[in-house]
């Protein structure tokens, strides 16, 4: 647990400046997102210590290159993606179809975010709409859930989350948002952010079940161990990325 409140502490003054400025230190951040992510997407597999020069170094460029090509070519970044990743797995040893789709599903999920990590540097109070009702749904649920938690959701996938821990972070995420967005109302388009606060909270919680998902698929515990007592860096954004694409769904829509 001292490990765990340490690693909270740091990563919490680490994030804070680039979520509040936005420019060019959240690009910074969204590049370090890519490449640890990258790494660690692939550590979970069995087979990640015969491939990792090749397939991090990919994942990693086709998610800029998406990013940063004019809009009529980034057809041509997803296609050629897709190409590379089904051409690994006839050229490299033990690089298995269901490789291909794991390496292909962390390019469609990146690529989106990172693209929309590019409104959010010039919009960032929408970044820290995302952040409150994503960590706070995360808070509410494990104090609710270690309180009053009896109904088990999907022991399954986590054996720890209960119904009634998930409504009490739908709930604790949605007015922590709402309140604290009263601080920087004028600057966002209102009915988008108020979105933002009611839906991220029940969208962070998917978002954790589906990591812990692939986890389980691996059987692996945390998807590294960069983070002392916290597991790796996709085990504590594995919410937040999921309301980054839903929040590119409400830009799409409002913008």
């Amino acid at each position: 647990m001292k490990n765990r409140v340490i690693t909270a502490i740091v990563i919490i003054l680490i994030v804070a400046f680039p979520l509040a400025m936005g420019g060019i230190p959240l690009e910074i951040l969204s590049l370090f997102i890519v490449a640890t992510s990258a790494y660690e997407w692939a550590h979970v597999t069995p087979r990640f210590p015969k491939w990792p020069i090749i397939i991090v170094p990919a994942m990693m460029a086709s998610v800029i290159l998406a990013r940063y090509v004019p809009q009529q070519y980034v057809f041509i970044v997803y296609a050629l993606a897709t190409i590379i990743f089904w051409t690994l797995t006839i050229f490299v040893e033990d690089f298995e179809i269901s490789d291909g789709f794991y390496c292909i599903s962390y390019f469609v999920i990146l690529s989106l975010i990172y693209r929309t990590m590019g409104f959010l540097e010039s919009n960032h109070f929408y970044m820290l709409t995302i952040v409150f009702a994503t960590y706070g749904s995360d808070t509410g649920a494990w104090f609710v859930g270690r309180r009053y938690g009896k109904h088990k959701m999907n022991p399954r996938l986590s054996p720890k989350k209960s119904w009634e821990g998930f409504a009490g972070g739908i709930v604790f995420g949605a007015v922590l948002s709402l309140v604290v967005s009263f601080l920087y109302l004028s600057e966002v388009n209102t009915l988008m952010n108020v979105i933002l606060c009611i839906c991220c909270p029940l969208v962070a919680e998917i978002g954790d079940l589906s990591f812990s998902a692939i986890k389980r698929y691996y059987k692996v515990k945390d998807f590294s161990n960069l983070l002392p007592g916290q597991g790796g860096i996709l085990d504590r954004i594995d919410s937040l990325l999921m309301n980054i694409l839903f929040c590119g769904i409400l830009i799409t829509i409002f913008m």
